[in-house]
């Protein structure tokens, strides 16, 4: 057991069933509050026991401690993996991945990080992946973020050999009564007689290479919308307006129809803000736009369903996470990675954790299989983000410390007492509220260390 004189200044205490299961913590807050009016030895000791206190001091303005990491993404990321997991149904092994171990002999070490003399940031090592870029929101996430840097690397190179860079954008007129499975296969047989057209063969000797993403977005009136990006690097002046036609011709190959709408074609500026904007549907999903939406995408779809009970929206990811399993993300063209230099990594491997050149390793922890089971990764609650956080705060070695010794750290709890005070609450002076209230918002002070223990 952690041993500290100052009652508040190292006072964590057990998470409480409500917040472990992902419920909202304020009525444990405002039970804490209200606690003070309670009979002396009555509910008080139990109520307080739903605060922990860091000993670093916290202000509603930005100073450290506790309050959730705004715009992180990462607790939001675990919680929709989790659900993504219940609405595959076992199928996959996104159930498994960073909730897993890799071997239970060695456990899961907590890594902090400095990256460029920022700030530390916390990741785990030791943890199952499971590298779908389609179903898995953690996964998804870790692989984007090496595909942008491929094709920020490959815009570079193409720049730098006075190429020409051109994204065209490939689409099909589609209906409600779609089904996903069949318009993608129907989409990508045309892509393939695109390919194989004659306009597309006699542009062939000015085309370096392509890379194509696939995407879909859907649920609105007009059903799935499933659409190729192409990025073509071609030699300086190209001109690549025949192939509109080659691609409506191939559409009506494939049984599909197509009209002007289901081309589209962009200069290289377009280009580049296609790709900084990777990850764009993530971000959509953050933002909390998720319902009246005439059509959204997957993201946006696993969060509606996992946040706001949307049975439909869970219904059309589970769709498609059946439809894009096993497919790529993007495909490049045979022998453009190798002419711009860019090394080959699988989604599996992309979605591992690797070493930055400016990732400095500040301090690491182990935690045992036993209590990662027991206590982070459990069927009581996922307090993988949790636990991340406040490692973040106060370093790798007292988190563990105190997981060890039986505390569940929740800044949730730590949130809506701060909120409540913006609200107006003035706690009774001399009460407990008042002093654990007064300890969370204190200004900053410089650490003098903890007084000497007698």
């Amino acid at each position: 057991m952690l041993k500290n004189c100052n009652s508040f200044s190292q006072n964590l205490v057990k998470s409480p069933p409500d917040v472990s299961s992902g419920a909202s913590s304020a009525p444990v807050a405002r039970r804490l509050l209200r606690a003070e009016t309670a009979p002396e030895g009555g509910g008080l000791e139990t109520n307080a026991k739903s605060v922990r206190q860091n000993g670093g001091s916290i202000s509603r303005t930005g100073g450290s401690g506790l309050g959730k990491a705004k715009g992180d993404g990462r607790a939001d990321r675990f919680r929709w993996q989790r659900h993504a997991a219940k609405l595959m149904r076992g199928d996959g092994r996104v159930g498994l991945c960073r909730w897993s171990v890799v071997s239970r002999k060695a456990g899961v070490d907590v890594v902090s990080s400095s990256y460029g003399g920022g700030a530390d940031r916390v990741h785990y090592e030791g943890l199952q992946t499971c590298g779908s870029v389609w179903a898995c929101p953690c996964c998804s996430f870790r692989i984007s973020q090496t595909r942008k840097s491929e094709m920020n690397r490959l815009l570079s190179w193409a720049r730098g050999q006075g190429l020409q860079l051109t994204m065209l954008t490939l689409t099909a007129r589609h209906g409600r009564d779609d089904a996903l499975d069949e318009l993608l296969a129907q989409m990508k047989d045309a892509k393939q007689r695109w390919a194989r057209h004659r306009a597309y063969r006699n542009l062939k000797s000015g085309i370096v290479g392509s890379v194509t993403a696939t995407e879909v977005t859907g649920g609105g009136v007009h059903g799935w919308h499933p659409h190729f990006h192409v990025i073509i690097v071609s030699e300086w002046g190209t001109d690549l307006s025949p192939l509109r036609d080659a691609w409506l011709a191939s559409l009506r190959g494939a049984g599909l129809e197509g009209t002007g709408a289901g081309w589209d074609m962009r200069s290289a500026n377009e280009t580049a803000k296609y790709i900084t904007k990777w990850g764009a549907a993530e971000e959509l999903a953050l933002s909390g736009e998720k319902k009246g939406r005439t059509s959204m995408t997957p993201a946006q779809m696993l969060a509606a369903s996992c946040d706001d009970g949307d049975r439909h929206a869970g219904m059309l990811w589970a769709e498609y996470a059946s439809v894009f399993r096993g497919r790529r993300q993007l495909v490049w063209s045979r022998g453009l990675k190798a002419l711009a230099e860019i090394d080959v990594v699988d989604d599996v491997e992309a979605a591992k954790d690797k070493a930055q050149d400016d990732q400095v390793e500040t301090g690491r922890a182990n935690i045992k299989h036993a209590l990662w089971v027991e206590t982070i990764a459990s069927r009581r609650g996922d307090r993988r983000s949790t636990v991340q956080q406040r490692a973040e705060e106060v370093g790798v070695e007292q988190a563990i410390a105190e997981i060890e010794a039986g505390y569940i750290p929740d800044p949730d709890i730590i949130d809506d007492l701060i909120e409540l005070i913006g609200d107006g609450y003035k706690p009774k002076p001399g009460g407990l509220a008042a002093a654990v209230l007064a300890a969370v918002i204190k200004p900053e002070q410089p650490d003098k260390g903890d007084p000497p223990c007698r």
